[in-house]
């Protein structure tokens, strides 16, 4: 029997019911009493994820798939690699129009967070890929492990997800990928590397990730990518299809 495609909503509701992880919080259930902005805010992150998917579900060439949400990102957007400042349209360089529209909500306390957070991966990532000349309805921002791994007891903080953990939500991907239509994929880190490896065939050569240092080899190894999408859409498109980017 054909396996069924989920719906954006669906697949926010197979997150919604990963089971419950020490150390883990789940953006788009959990509710964080001290730095959330209220108890409406997984609502939002849900909503904020739906929204972004529905705006990408016919038209997705390209998932790039990092190693884990970062605290200052996805857990308060919903959307990984993406920080509140972008998607509040407070950047000076990514407009929120970028992530989706309608704007999306704040779900960081301002008590604790004055300013909207913004996050170095998020502006590096969009600004690279909005700069080489993809339409933003034509990527998606993913995580090898959707939720936010952080330190014991301390929920702003990152650390990198166990292979337990990877096992645990491992069939969250291909079900991303089968509702966006299987577009490429590239991994974004070693982490991500490791746990594409051995689920995915039509994957593109990993990049290194943009933190810690890695940003100039991000964007250069982005380039050479980018360079070689645009050569197999000569090839495999001749006219461009109808208006692609590339």
């Amino acid at each position: 029997m054909k396996a069924t495609t989920p719906t954006p909503a669906a697949f926010v509701e197979q997150l919604q019911a990963l089971p419950s992880l020490p150390n883990v919080f789940n953006p788009w259930r959990d509710f964080d009493e001290e730095n959330d902005s209220g108890s409406d805010a997984p609502k939002m992150r849900a909503e904020h994820l739906k929204c972004y998917l529905e705006q990408r579900l016919k038209t997705t060439r390209l998932v790039l798939v990092a190693e884990a949400p970062s605290w200052r990102g996805a857990k308060f957007t919903g959307i990984a690699m993406t920080s509140e400042r972008i998607l509040r349209n407070e950047h000076p360089d990514i407009p929120a129009s970028a992530v989706m529209l309608p704007i999306g909500q704040r779900t960081s306390s301002e008590k604790h967070f004055p300013m909207s957070l913004a996050e170095q991966t998020a502006t590096i990532v969009w600004s690279k890929l909005l700069d080489s000349g993809f339409r933003p309805d034509e990527f998606v921002l993913w995580n090898a492990f959707p939720c936010h791994p952080h330190k014991a007891g301390n929920p702003r903080s990152n650390r990198r997800p166990r292979l337990d953990e990877l096992k645990v939500t491992a069939d969250v991907l291909p079900s991303l990928l089968n509702m966006l239509g299987q577009p490429r994929v590239m991994a974004v880190g070693k982490v991500a590397e490791r746990a594409l490896s051995n689920r995915l065939r039509d994957s593109a050569s990993p990049v290194r990730h943009p933190a810690m240092g890695g940003a100039t080899s991000f964007r250069d190894a982005m380039t050479q990518f980018v360079e070689e999408f645009r050569r197999q859409d000569k090839m495999n498109s001749p006219g461009n299809r109808g208006g692609r980017s590339f």
